[in-house]
């Protein structure tokens, strides 16, 4: 049930310091009749006490006192629309706009943003309690503005959930959504509705279903609208997916618009520049991107795995994604043609911790977030969720160009368990960042290019870590490819499935299609890019080889089995029937397609058809119920699609073809180093609760180098920071935690020619904060969970 439905109540007052019950008051007057009256003043002295009024001194004169009762109450019980502090209850106070801020935090808070603020977030109603994703009902909803004088207070005190705050683009009206969350089959099931209160604290008003994410005032016709997502999936997770993104008018929510359905969307964040032609989104999360409008119609571009994405308020351009170590963002210009990165834990007192909830203000020069957030004594879990009790509201402005925090005001220092701040700044309409600028179709939203040429029939199509990889049936609907990791399976530097360590499944929603078509042994396709073992360790110092003779999985599923053995493909039917290739495979990147009809299976390398010979298989391909990519094999795939019937020569050919250019665009092997190193300084390793949402992690070591046994010394001084895989799968990677003191050898590469891992949580407790960071590439393995 909603927390923000009726329900009786009784009014509280306070009377000269003590709180006392109206209704118990006044029961209690009533009973002063003439008899009680009558009696001495020892014997009502208690009563007085009790009531908190002195009591009457001489003995002649308690008539007198006693009739004056009712008034030394009332006067007691004055100003009754007024707090503890004096500065009035929710619903009840008048306002008024100051000329100029009174209090020492709105002069400060004014001094630096230049102008009237107005500050509203969700807080824990427990001192130190923790809720950073607003899941509880037990928060309370706070703000401060700037020119009421009465600095920071609880707007709507009642005990609720409020999840992310929105304040009208006028500063007047404050919106929030109660998730109204119900727990189920293991799930969180959410039927969220959005509610309307004012900076009085008036009785929240139910507008509409949904979870809003933004409020826009179109700068053409002045309408202020609504944007909200819809048909939020049940999850066991901390992360939000919904179906649909709408809008509707804040003054007449019966207009709404549909706005984006194409894929899932995560409502954090969602912020429009001020033409509305662009926004910031997850697809959903980690799926970080924009929406672009062209031609009337919204389409999605990924630009990094990540969270916390914002837009400019402005018509610069600008947006960021915010990285997996919560530290810093990666902002974009020209819709992700140019980058950089900005940190955003470098305030006064954060000390390069943590930070969250950060969020463009409707000032292009402003942003807001909390922390900062730090691993309790003794504590387990999520270092955003569990170390959210003390984080505090930061505002940070940015340099006229963006390329920097010039300077931090820390709002709060309540220790209160802050979230989800949202900032309005009067003038902000004519703000504006120098040097950038909206460029009307500079660049396509659609990133998909040529491949694959026959979009007819497709089951899934999975390009790279970093597409959407959302496509459509036969019928027309959309579908998206979901991929599950397991074991040490994940993702490599040119984002490809990366599956020496273990293997990537289909989704169960996403591959019912396409399992259901494999079962019938109907006529189907598969293809992809290969990146054989010799690309994956092109850079030298490899790390272990399995076994040529050991057989390695590229595809399993129903009634098509494809193994790699001796550098050959041995393709099987779940009844023992296999075929191998009558020549080695490629050991450079290339196309493969292998299609099966009744009559057999036919393969094609590069477009050109390959031989394949009847194999007597010592092995029966288990049967599949799942569509499984990889297990065992050196090697990864990229633009992977599975097609509901055979695609003949000339069609092999042309994807081919297609496929050719992406892989001309594969980055070049960066240099590897082999050395010996003693590890002086370790973090925490990671936990599966710790790391919610995510489910790997990589752990930060600093070592001290003893030899370099392969390429070029990694650095000019001793010290080397490395970033190793520390969990993958949820499960740990095994040989971590590591010990101090102890010398390893290790396989690494420069951390910048692995852009794939800029969006991945570290954990990362070093001081080695001057030092550029390696990754590890050496084949990690995990211990699986009994």
């Amino acid at each position: 049930m909603s927390s923000f439905s009726q329900q009786p109540s009784t009014t509280i007052r306070r009377c000269g310091g003590s709180v006392c019950r109206s209704d118990d008051l006044f029961t209690t007057l009533s009973a002063l009749d003439a008899d009680t009256l009558a009696r001495p003043p020892h014997s009502i002295a208690p009563l007085f006490k009790v009531l908190s009024i002195p009591c009457p001194l001489p003995l002649r004169r308690y008539a007198i006192a006693a009739c004056a009762l009712p008034v030394l109450l009332l006067a007691a019980c004055k100003d009754e629309d007024k707090d503890a502090h004096g500065k009035g209850k929710p619903g009840q106070i008048k306002l008024k706009e100051l000329d100029s801020p009174k209090d020492e935090l709105s002069k400060e808070v004014e001094a630096f943003t230049g102008n009237h603020t107005r500050i509203v977030w969700t807080q824990a109603r427990k001192k130190g309690a923790s809720d950073t994703f607003a899941v509880s009902e037990d928060l309370v909803l706070v703000g401060i503005d700037t020119r009421n004088g009465l600095g920071i207070r609880e707007i709507l005190e009642k005990p609720g959930n409020y999840s992310r705050p929105l304040i009208s683009t006028d500063g007047k009206t404050i919106l929030f959504t109660d998730k109204n969350t119900v727990r189920k089959g293991g799930k969180k099931h959410y039927k969220p509705y959005i509610y309307k209160t004012d900076w009085r604290g008036t009785k929240p008003v139910r507008v509409l279903d949904g979870y809003a994410t933004q409020c826009w005032r179109d700068p053409k016709t002045g309408v202020e609208w609504v944007y909200a997502v819809r048909n939020l999936r049940a999850t066991k997770g901390l992360s939000l997916e919904a179906q649909r993104l709408v809008r509707f008018q804040l003054e007449d929510p019966t207009k709404e618009e549909l706005i984006y359905d194409d894929s899932y969307i995560t409502p954090d964040n969602i912020q429009f520049s001020r033409d509305g032609t662009r926004a910031s989104a997850l697809f959903p999360w980690p799926n970080a991107g924009i929406l672009v409008q062209e031609n009337g119609q919204w389409q999605a571009k990924k630009l990094l795995n990540g969270c916390w994405t914002a837009y400019a308020p402005d018509n610069s351009g600008l947006n960021w994604v915010f990285d997996g170590e919560h530290k810093s963002v990666t902002m974009y210009a020209d819709d992700g043609a140019k980058s950089w990165s900005l940190k955003f834990n470098d305030a006064p007192g954060v000390k390069g911790r943590e930070m969250y909830h950060p969020r463009w203000t409707n000032h292009a020069r402003f942003i807001t977030l909390t922390g900062p957030y730090s691993k309790e004594k003794n504590s387990s879990g999520n270092v955003i969720n569990k170390g959210g009790g003390s984080a505090e509201i930061y505002l940070g402005k940015l340099t006229p160009g963006a390329d920097k925090v010039e300077s931090w005001l820390r709002v709060t220092k309540d220790k209160q368990g802050d979230a989800y701040p949202e900032v309005w700044i009067a003038g902000a309409g004519e703000a504006a960042l120098a040097g950038h600028q909206i460029r009307s179709g500079a660049r396509s939203a659609a990133t998909a290019g040529t491949w694959p040429v026959d979009h007819s029939g497709l089951l899934l199509v999975w390009r790279d870590r970093e597409a959407l990889n959302t496509f459509r049936d036969r019928s027309g609907q959309k579908l998206e490819a979901r991929l599950d990791s397991q074991g040490a399976a994940r993702f490599g530097r040119c984002n490809e499935m990366l599956l020496d360590g273990g293997s990537f499944v289909m989704e169960e929603e996403s591959a019912a299609p396409a399992v259901a078509h494999f079962q019938d042994h109907a006529p189907a396709t598969f293809e992809a890019i290969v990146l054989p073992t010799a690309f994956e360790e092109s850079g030298s110092a490899s790390s272990d080889k399995p076994n040529a003779n050991q057989s390695a999985q590229v595809l399993h599923a129903p009634g098509m089995h494809l193994q790699l053995r001796d550098g050959k493909l041995t393709v099987s039917k779940a009844a023992g029937q296999s075929w191998k290739s009558s020549q080695p495979l490629p050991d450079s990147p290339f196309h493969l397609m292998v299609t099966r009809t009744e009559a057999g299976f036919a393969l094609y390398v590069n477009g050109q058809p390959a031989e394949l010979q009847p194999f007597p298989a010592d092995e029966v391909a288990p049967v599949s119920d799942a569509i499984i990519f990889g297990g065992g094999w050196q090697g990864g795939l990229l633009q992977v699609a599975l097609h509901d019937h055979a695609l003949l020569a000339d069609q092999a050919t042309a994807h081919a073809a297609s496929a050719q250019a992406r892989i001309s665009s594969l980055p070049a092997a960066p240099p590897r180093v082999r050395v010996k190193a003693r590890l002086v300084e370790t973090s925490a390793m990671p936990t599966p609760e710790g790391i919610e949402p995510y489910t790997a992690a990589l752990v930060a070591y600093v070592y001290e180098v003893q030899e370099v046994l392969e390429g070029d010394s990694p650095t000019t001084e001793k010290r080397l920071l490395v970033k190793h895989w520390g969990m993958l799968g949820r499960e740990p990677v095994q040989g971590f935690p590591r010990t101090e003191g102890q010398i390893y050898e290790l396989v690494v590469e420069r951390q910048s020619a692995h852009s794939h891992l800029n969006g991945e949580r570290v954990m990362d407790d070093t001081t080695a904060f001057d030092l550029e960071p390696w990754f590890d590439v050496s084949s990690p393995r995990v211990t699986p969970a009994k």
